[in-house]
């Protein structure tokens, strides 16, 4: 987790995922956020890592569609994707 300012981005396949700036830009359209993101770069939501895919919005804790849990999607990343769509 990063202390610096995040900006979110979708990856080719429609994942949510934040990073820094300079990487953020090179996926094209990006905006701040407040949200942190977990190791692999995943937004946090209420403590979790939370994969995603904004496509199909579907949002998935402990792993991702093939092996993860499917949980509700939180708003905040439901707005924010459709800030990047």
């Amino acid at each position: 987790m990063s202390t610096k300012p995040r900006f979110a981005f979708l990856s080719e396949d429609g994942i949510l995922r934040l990073h820094d700036e300079e990487h953020a830009s090179q996926h094209g359209k990006h905006v701040q956020t407040s949200l942190t993101d977990d190791e692999s770069g995943y937004p946090v939501v209420e403590g979790q890592g939370v994969v995603y895919y904004a496509y199909e919005d579907k949002a998935y804790v402990k792993g991702n569609k093939g092996d993860g849990q499917l949980i509700p999607t939180p708003l905040v990343l439901k707005q924010l994707a459709a800030e990047l769509l």
